[in-house]
């Protein structure tokens, strides 16, 4: 929704963070590069803008949850699977399916048990 109100495309394309140039086919530089050029400004024609801005993009406030919900997909999709830190979270959720602890998907309790759980660190 964020990028149709900023009227940029939608779908798989190449710079798809309305926040910074981060690009999507640069599969070999997406571990290595860590800080990418942050967006100037939303200028159509060019790093998939297609429209005028609905909103400025300083007035998007992205709730705390969907951020957690995002990061925490990231994080279990890095990690191997057959690894301890995998194997502690199929015992932290013992009704979870294998395919959605794969996937990483979880909901906002499952989230705040993990981030509360001391024993995370060492796992």
């Amino acid at each position: 929704m964020v990028n149709f109100f900023l009227g940029q495309q939608s779908g798989y394309t190449k710079y798809p963070c309305f926040m910074c140039l981060w690009d999507s086919r640069a599969k070999t530089r997406h571990r290595v590069k860590k800080a990418w050029l942050t967006r100037e400004n939303l200028e159509v024609g060019k790093a998939n803008v297609i429209k005028e801005p609905l909103f400025q993009r300083k007035k998007i406030i992205l709730p705390p949850l969907y951020v957690r919900l995002g990061l925490m997909k990231q994080f279990v999709k890095a990690l191997y699977k057959d690894g301890d830190c995998f194997k502690y979270f199929c015992r932290c959720f013992p009704k979870l399916t294998t395919e959605n602890l794969k996937a990483g998907i979880f909901d906002g309790p499952q989230i705040r048990k993990l981030i509360n759980d001391s024993n995370l660190e060492q796992a």
